[in-house]
């Protein structure tokens, strides 16, 4: 992980409002300017251009922005009011609905075509899953898809940052109420070098 994260020994992960407040979003390792090119080509191939978008753990906001400029109607939420104020200033000509929220915990009432989530879920504790899974199911409307991009168990092991899963994974947190549509290996954009492994999933909403 980059040392711009801060991390103590007794710690996973950052303090994420104080992370947001100290530095540039665009020195942080997932800081990637460009819309995810795992999406990008999804949209694409299924020719995907309107409805409501949600990026969950929005950051930088980068991904919201593209995903507006796209033509999709985008709420972009963060646990870290500060990522959320940065966002709402650097972006600000542009109609995206920036709130702070927390996943496990959410306060929005509206319902959602698409969900982004590239790089919430794998910094949620395990034992948290669940609550993750239920307000997915929420917050999406009928036979709408989660787009999830976390990093993949070929990732090496670190003793901070986030956890790694795998496609048993994916498939046993999720299956229950979504059907695992596609699962492809691939890596984390961003300022980290090497990349980090990843797996891309489309998961749909099963009613």
């Amino acid at each position: 992980m980059n040392d711009i994260l801060n991390i103590s020994p007794k710690e996973r992960f950052p303090n994420w409002v104080e992370l947001y407040q100290e530095n540039a979003v665009s020195n942080m390792p997932w800081f990637f300017e460009e819309l995810d090119s795992d999406l990008k080509k999804f949209l694409q191939l299924k020719k995907i251009n309107n409805g409501k978008f949600l990026d969950i753990g929005t950051g930088p906001g980068t991904q919201a922005v593209q995903l507006s400029q796209m033509g999709f109607d985008v709420t972009g939420t963060d646990i870290a009011e500060s990522a959320i104020e940065k966002a709402k200033e650097s972006y600000k000509e542009f109609k995206i609905n920036f709130l702070q929220d927390d996943i496990l915990n959410s306060k929005l009432q509206n319902k959602f075509d698409y969900i982004f989530d590239r790089g919430c879920f794998h910094v949620i504790a395990p034992e948290q899953r669940g609550v993750y899974v239920n307000n997915i199911l929420k917050l999406l409307k009928s036979k709408g898809t989660l787009f999830l991009k976390c990093f993949h168990i070929d990732e090496p092991e670190r003793e901070v940052g986030p956890w790694r899963l795998s496609e048993f994974d994916i498939q046993k947190i999720f299956n229950t109420y979504f059907h695992v549509q596609t699962m492809l290996k691939t890596t984390y954009q961003g300022n980290t070098s090497p990349l980090p492994k990843a797996l891309f999933c489309t998961i749909i909403k099963k009613l």
